[in-house]
């Protein structure tokens, strides 16, 4: 019995002191838990890291944040942070996030401008903004003056404010696949493009295209892969125009041109003179003549 009462007694004196040493370890690990946190929530914010895909700067983000000297990142409402970021029409989406001790990390989306508009602010000074593939209009933050100045200007659009914002362009989806297309395919045209106008693009279907040597050129939007396709013959036609002649272009039409004899006939306008009939062949090997320029003629289209 005595053996029996001291074997209950020792297993008794060792569950007690290990239940003893749990309570002290965990008590000593929650003090030292409690010190970390403490001293990482007393951490301020020392460091913002950008990630983006576009221009805009660390410096930028300091600046539209305007974090509170010695705020930690506890203290951050982050979902604030972002809505505020996101105010900006550069940005398309951004993400905040806090990494401790002392960093919150910021990714952004940018647009990408592909036009230029010239507008009025409410005190009447000329202020050039950018439009993005989207029709967003964005001042546009950290673009270079050289960049902007490859930039077509948007013609027959209208400006509307809501709440603060411009809306965004209608059309501009349209235009831009346009835009898109003439950079990628025929860069030594788009480089000369000034201005693109959007006023017929509603009704008509059109789009206009200002350039440093054709006043005025017109483009369908009817089928879908319509811009390559008009954009390699107007290629071909001002290659044509200038080995027959040296007068000025006032106009090229893709947007009536008509099949005939398995070739593309497109109407070109002469400065002070009447319409021309050019003929595009559309299946031509590499070393054959694109294009057949006729005389002027009274024929009317």
């Amino acid at each position: 019995m005595w053996g029996t009462a001291f074997r209950v007694s020792g297993a008794i004196l060792t569950v007690a002191l290990l239940v003893a040493a749990i309570v002290v370890f965990t008590d000593a690990f929650n003090q030292k838990q409690s010190k970390m946190s403490a001293a990482v929530n007393a951490s301020p914010v020392d460091k913002i890291v950008l990630r983006t895909d576009g221009v805009l700067t660390e410096g930028w983000v300091k600046r539209t944040l305007d974090l509170r000297e010695g705020i930690t990142l506890m203290e951050l409402d982050i979902d604030g942070l972002r809505a505020e970021i996101e105010t900006h029409q550069q940005v398309s989406s951004a993400t905040v996030r806090r990494r401790f001790p002392s960093t919150l990390e910021v990714s952004l989306a940018e647009r990408a401008p592909v036009a230029r508009i010239s507008a009025r602010d409410s005190q009447g000074a000329t202020q050039i903004l950018l439009v993005a593939r989207d029709g967003v209009v964005f001042p546009g933050v950290g673009f270079e003056r050289e960049f902007r100045r490859t930039l077509p200007y948007l013609a027959g659009i209208k400006l509307v404010r809501d709440e603060g914002r411009l809306r965004p362009i209608k059309g501009m989806d349209v235009a831009s696949v346009l835009l898109a297309t003439a950079r990628n395919e025929a860069p030594h045209l788009y480089k000369d493009w000034k201005v693109v106008s959007l006023a017929r693009l509603e009704d008509e279907r059109e789009i206009e295209v200002q350039s440093a040597k054709v006043e005025r050129i017109v483009f369908t939007t009817r089928s879908e892969d319509a811009f390559l396709k008009q954009i390699a013959q107007l290629d071909v036609l001002l290659d044509s125009v200038r080995a027959h002649t040296d007068q000025p272009v006032r106009e090229i039409n893709l947007a009536i041109g008509r099949m005939s004899d398995g070739r593309m006939q497109v109407p070109v306008t002469f400065s002070d003179t009447i319409p021309v009939e050019s003929v595009v062949p559309q299946e031509s090997s590499p070393n054959s003549q694109f294009f057949n320029t006729p005389r002027k003629t009274n024929r009317e289209l």
